[in-house]
């Protein structure tokens, strides 16, 4: 079948029947074995009896040669690509306007990359170092960057698909990714790479240089790696938020009713949705009457494109230095240690800002006889957002022999993210200053925005016989007044007024020490029966620090309260041979049997207590087949700052706010609707509660089993058959809901009448509820233009919050298959991977039913079906070449997706819509010059085609009609906007 297919344009239904045919679960590797076994004294993943493979799993490795081979720069590059990683949930680097967790405007500060593995999110997947822990990123703390792990500094990735809190403790729920840095590398290698994009934008240069030597008692390797990467913008995709010509809405007319010049809309509350009755012609603003303004046709008014100045990839550029060593003390003591340290700087280009407001009576371009409620883009410069990540990371070891082969290991290590992120947001807000109110209590002041309309100053308030305490602050302030009718450029003074900062400072760190002895407790019939004991402390911190005027006046720094907790935790592991090479007998080849369990107890902001088993077993019938199976407990502690619920006043941080933008139908008796707009749109004022969700959060608990096998029969050489099915379920499942993902959570809610996320969301709230909210500190009112809200006038409370969800279950299958053989012509090798799951359903509340989610688009994530990888190598001589083509399957949006009406305005889908399967094709082509003579020798030459035929994201309108949002064409958890890539890479050893 792999014979008849041509690498011309690709056939949709060949690729998806051949991709589920053979899928298998990560890349089947073929890494030198001779460097692996050198290695495996050291780390091995999921054990911790050294020098042995885990009893029950397989352990899925990406060895040096196949990173380089893979044509991705990066480490974060290459994991997104494997089958079993799940893109959606936080951390996603293409995904710049997405809900807050998987952007750098919210908790993702410096926009870094997580691994989710089994599509549980990046809270269920540890990512260590050489076994080590690695300091979380995020605002939340609740993923690990793997951007800023090098990829000349990795000798391979080992990939644990598997529960595995016995040998880790928390957060080992969905699996375990483990870097093993380069230790047994002799001689420099220097490589240059340089890759585009030919849609445009990304232009990328890396560089790395890797020293290693040796000598009688010991080893260390140094290297250093640098990348630069181009920014890619929307314009360089066409993306402008007007769908129309690919079956969507043009949410320019809907959403981006706000111009270069200004609209005016009517009386009441107003908002980029709202109809326009009037623009205002070009030139100075000045003077202007009713007369001259021009009637909105479609009360549609001037529009934008709310993707213009964006980026969909940032600037960004990244240097690291790593350093190993080991080396022999005394005689049976040795000791070990690394050092690593990334800095990442990223610029990213964050759009125009757009305003509402109401030019009040006292600015002097007030126009007579219209409500004055007007919108307007600030198109004099683009925002942008700086970000800055400093990576530390160490760890010393010393090993001691104390008998037999036993040894005592004794190692600590340390790591460290400082975050930063510096931005320039409106100035729509103040939650610092207030003013005396009525009957002597307290409301906030007007903000900048609103003072730079007042138009009132020292000079001109006597003017005004009885000021009021509003228009008395403003004039204090001396501002120069905006005129927002203008399209001539605004002063400096007034874009200061208008635009103010953000500076975001978060610091986590994470102190690990550990204490174990391993050896042979007694030699048995099938081998010796071995024993790891051992003791673990860690301690976890996170903090920050936010200086900021864009909700304020004048200069506000604020600390966020520092959040710690110290895990104490014992473990042991015996590995039990009973049949080995020794006792075997027909059928019986070997057998060995595992168990592992590790107690785990923390102090501090979420206090928890876990004791978590593993057993695990081997059995090899024959030769050729390994029958494995596993089953075991594991959890995962809330992290500390879902914990923490003290007021934090920045995007994605904690605060209660009130806003008029969700939407509903205007048919539902669910919750209290306001009227309906000129366009049938029907909206609910809500309160929402964001952040933080304090110390109720439990940690969520998992039971998983596998069973499973890898079969290389004698009579077919070079072929290799596997498979492992695997079934989990989750009780107290973390999910972390963010304001940016509450507008497709509540659509779906409305189209079914139920929602896992019910538990968070109030219809019809008491008045003395909505009170105690707006009396908690953390209450900011209302941010940007609107009317002011009173308890009864609020139809819903929504917790953006965490929450644990009652259960989660799923199941799947991982299966592989590859087969290498030679030719007269050369060595071929055909191979295939992916994950296929089978179900992937959420219980809401104790005692509810299921939900199936598989293949269901929501924001929040949810898997699809199958993802694959499978192609063909080819090597002869110096020359080799890998065709590797890529299927995402298809699924389906079943509610909460937008589609035109009619007459083109959005309405929220009521038959489910089909997101198509994405199948590309990636091509690798290298070159050794090993065996030149002079300077060639030692160069070898690699280049990349990823995505050949240029397949585009498959189309969805995942509009939203809340402002401050773009619609994306496309969902950034299973697809990627780059398109084609072309990358040329040189490496010279010496």
């Amino acid at each position: 079948m792999f014979k008849q297919r041509t690498f011309g344009p690709l056939s949709r239904a060949a690729a998806a029947s051949f991709a589920t045919l053979i899928a298998a679960p990560v890349l089947a590797q073929d890494v030198g074995q001779g460097t692996i076994e050198a290695l495996e004294e050291i780390v091995v993943t999921g054990t911790n009896i050294r020098g042995a493979a885990p009893i029950g799993n397989a352990i899925q490795t990406v060895g040096a040669e196949e990173i380089a081979a893979s044509g991705k720069a990066t480490v974060a590059e290459l994991l997104r690509a494997l089958p079993t990683n799940f893109a959606g949930g936080v951390a996603q680097a293409d995904n710049n306007r997405g809900g807050q967790d998987g952007t750098s405007a919210g908790a993702n500060l410096t926009g870094g990359s997580g691994v989710n593995l089994r599509g549980l999110g990046a809270l269920s997947t540890l990512v260590l170092v050489d076994g080590r822990r690695v300091a979380t990123s995020g605002q939340f703390g609740d993923f690990v960057d793997v951007a800023n792990i090098p990829a000349a500094a990795i000798d391979r990735i080992e990939i644990l698909q598997d529960g595995a809190s016995a040998v880790y403790g928390s957060d080992a729920v969905g699996g375990v990714v483990n870097f093993i840095l380069k230790r047994n590398f002799e001689g420099v290698q220097t490589t240059a790479r340089y890759g585009t994009l030919t849609e445009g934008g990304g232009d990328e240069f890396q560089a790395s240089i890797v020293g290693g030597t040796s000598w009688s008692s010991g080893r260390a390797v140094i290297g250093y790696e640098f990348n630069d990467r181009a920014r890619v913008t929307a314009a360089d995709r066409d993306i402008d938020g007007n769908y129309a010509d690919e079956g969507g809405v043009n949410w320019q007319n809907y959403t981006s009713r706000v111009g270069g010049a200004a609209n005016l809309f009517g009386p009441g509350a107003f908002s980029y949705i709202s109809p326009v009755l009037y623009t205002v012609p070009q030139g100075s603003g000045s003077g202007l009457t009713a007369a001259q303004l021009a009637p909105a046709t479609g009360g549609v008014g001037n529009t934008s494109n709310p993707w213009a100045g964006w980026d969909i990839l940032p600037e960004m550029q990244r240097h690291s230095l790593f350093v190993t060593f080991d080396q022999d003390i005394a005689s049976g003591i040795t000791t070990n240690g690394s050092l690593r340290y990334t800095r990442r700087e990223g610029n990213y280009h964050t759009g125009y800002v757009d305003l509402l407001g109401s030019v009040p009576a006292t600015n002097p371009n007030f126009i007579a006889g219209v409500t004055n409620n007007f919108s307007v883009l600030v198109d004099d410069f683009i925002t942008q957002r700086d970000t800055t990540v400093d990576s530390f990371g160490g760890d010393l070891g010393v090993t001691f022999d104390i008998g037999g082969d036993w040894k005592l290991d004794v190692h600590g290590s340390y790591s460290r993210e400082n975050q930063k992120r510096e931005s320039q947001l409106e100035r729509d807000a103040n939650i610092d200053d207030f003013l005396a109110g009525p009957g002597g209590g307290q409301v906030s002041a007007p903000n900048s925005v609103v003072c730079s309309l007042m138009g009132l100053n020292s000079s001109n308030i006597g003017a005004i016989a009885a000021p009021t305490a509003q228009q008395a602050f403003c004039a204090g302030l001396n501002y120069e007044t905006f005129n927002p009718y203008s399209t001539d450029p605004l002063s400096a003074q007034v874009l200061s007024q208008l635009v103010g900062y953000e500076n975001l400072e978060f610091d986590s760190w994470v102190r690990q020490g550990s204490v174990k002895a391993d050896g042979t407790v007694v030699d048995l019939p099938g081998g010796p029966l071995k024993l790891a004991i051992g003791v673990d402390y860690r301690t976890e911190h996170i903090d920050g620090e936010l200086d900021f005027n864009y909700r304020s006046i004048d200069p506000v720094r604020l600390p966020y309260g520092a959040t710690e907790r110290d895990v104490k935790s014992a473990f042991a592991e015996f590995a039990v041979p009973i049949f080995g090479d020794a006792n075997s007998l027909p059928g019986l080849r070997a057998l060995d049997l595992s168990l592992a369990v590790r107690h785990e107890d923390s102090q501090g902001l979420g206090d928890f207590t876990s004791t978590d088993p593993k057993f695990g077993l081997r059995y090899k019938p024959i030769e050729s087949l390994n029958i494995h199976g596993s089953y075991g407990s594991s959890f995962h502690a809330p992290p500390m700052r879902f914990a923490y619920d003290g007021p934090q006043p920045v995007p994605g941080g904690n605060a209660i706010l009130y806003n008029s933008a969700y939407t509903a139908p205007c048919t539902t008796g669910m919750v209290e609707l306001n009227p309906a707009n000129s366009q049938g749109i029907c909206t609910l004022n809500t309160l929402v509660v964001s952040g933080g969700a304090g110390p109720v959060l439990k940690p969520e608990e998992a039971d998983t089993w596998t069973v499973g096998f890898e079969f290389l029969p004698e009579s077919v050489p070079g072929l290799l058959l596997s498979a492992n099915y695997f079934n989990l379920q989750i009780d107290n499942r973390l999910v972390r809901i963010t304001a940016g993902q509450l507008s497709g959570i509540l659509a779906n809610y409305f189209a079914t009448g139920s929602s896992p996320y019910a538990g968070n969301i109030t219809f019809f709230p008491d008045d003395a509820m909505v009170q105690s909210l707006y009396d908690d500190p953390r209450f900011v009112g209302l941010v940007g233009p609107g009317m002011t809200l009173q308890p009864n006038q609020i139809g819903a409370v929504i917790y953006a919050t965490q929450t644990n969800l009652a259960s989660l279950k799923m199941d799947g299958l991982d299966l592989g298959a590859s087969y290498g053989f030679d030719t007269g012509i050369g060595e071929f090798e055909v191979f295939a991977n992916g994950t296929l799951l089978l179900s992937y359903e959420l219980q809401s509340t104790p005692g509810a039913r299921y939900e199936d989610k598989l293949g269901k688009y929501e924001v929040m994530g949810n898997p699809v079906k199958l993802k694959s990888k499978q192609g063909l190598s080819y090597r002869r001589g110096s020359f080799g070449a890998i065709a590797t083509v890529n299927y995402t399957d298809s699924y389906e949006c079943v509610s909460g997706c937008y589609v035109p009406n009619a007459v083109g305005a959005p309405v929220l889908n009521t038959t489910p819509v089909k997101i198509d399967e994405w199948i590309t094709l990636d091509l690798q082509f290298n070159y050794s010059f090993d065996q030149a003579s002079g300077f060639l020798n030692g160069t070898s030459l690699g280049l990349s085609v990823l995505n050949a035929t240029n397949e585009e994201p498959p189309f969805i309108d995942t509009g939203r009609l809340v402002s401050g949002n773009a619609p994306e064409p496309y969902d950034a958890a299973n697809a990627i906007i780059s398109n084609r890539a072309v990358a040329l890479t040189v490496t010279k050893s010496f």
